[in-house]
């Protein structure tokens, strides 16, 4: 009956209907009567090798990397297990562990890796990576700031992120005492952090006075331009102490470690007996060989220190 009707259409509007009914039939025999369906998604497999440096036996590579609430993503574990293995390095502090068993089953789908998360309360934790092939733990992982009465403490660093020692040698000899730490995020919680730095650099300038110290970790704030820098303490001291991060954080907003809110907040610092040991500290930019890290792996990118034993 519709079809009638339009049919006795005279003129120019004879001509509309005709289109109209076209129009209408052709949509309805390509579509088949249903939405097309949406295709599925490309699932990208990164290739990482312009992204990582070369790394080799004789020297020592650490690693602090920020992993976001691991594992932010379905595809977060598979993503870092492939990156320890394509980097290669010594070992890795982490920051913002969320899950515990995520984080050991991540350890034991690696061949020839160990881990340590600590055990406490809260829900971001740090931890600790490292090849078994060519490093020895002297000192197991312990926590330097537990919580106590201690009001220092509970000021300085919350309660699942205390800073995270471990001293460990490596096959070339060189012998570190590691702290990986997490500092208090975000503006308004600089007298925390400025605490943090006082608490940790009384405990290495009384505890490991001439000893290779290594300090790392998302520091949450910057170390550079700063009329009243948090870490100034360390700073002043540069007979004792360096930010081997201070060159990066100097240089181009495109080479630093939080790209997400432009900004040099992963920090490794060193005492003055690895200052001629440091070979080289550099940010490795993932994200430019996957277009999928910020959403699916972290929004940080690793920093890694290069050391020798000459």
């Amino acid at each position: 009956m519709k079809y009638r009707l339009i049919l006795h259409k005279k003129g120019s509007d004879m001509k509309l209907w005709r289109l109209v009914v076209v129009v209408c039939f052709l949509a309805t025999a390509c579509g088949g009567g249903g939405d097309v369906p949406t295709p599925d998604p490309v699932v990208e497999t990164p290739n990482y090798d312009a992204c990582l440096p070369e790394v080799g036996e004789s020297t020592l590579e650490v690693v602090t990397w920020n992993v976001e609430n691991f594992p932010v993503h379905t595809n977060t574990a598979v993503a870092v297990k492939t990156i320890i293995e394509d980097t290669d390095v010594d070992v890795i502090a982490l920051q913002e562990i969320t899950s515990k068993s995520e984080f050991n089953a991540l350890v034991d789908a690696l061949d020839g890796w160990s881990g340590h998360v600590e055990d406490y309360a809260g829900s971001q934790w740090v931890g600790y990576m490292y090849k078994t092939s060519e490093i020895t733990v002297l000192t197991q992982p312990e926590n330097l700031f537990p919580e106590s009465s201690n009001d220092d403490y509970n000021f300085a660093f919350t309660s699942a992120r205390r800073p995270l020692y471990m001293k460990f040698q490596h096959t070339n000899g060189l012998v570190v005492n590691i702290i990986n730490v997490h500092m208090k995020c975000c503006s308004g919680s600089e007298d925390r952090r400025r605490s943090g730095a006082m608490l940790l650099k009384d405990y290495i300038d009384t505890n490991l006075p001439n000893e290779n110290v290594i300090l790392l970790g998302d520091f949450n704030d910057e170390i550079v331009d700063q009329a009243d820098n948090v870490y100034q303490n360390f700073i002043d001291d540069n007979a004792n102490y360096k930010f081997t991060t201070m060159p990066i954080a100097q240089g181009a907003s495109s080479g630093w470690s939080y790209p997400s809110w432009p900004s040099q907040i992963d920090q490794i610092l060193i005492t003055n007996e690895l200052f001629s040991k440091a070979t080289e500290t550099l940010v490795l930019t993932l994200d430019n060989c996957q277009t999928t890290f910020g959403s699916q792996v972290s929004d940080h990118r690793p920093v890694m220190i290069r050391l020798n034993n000459n």
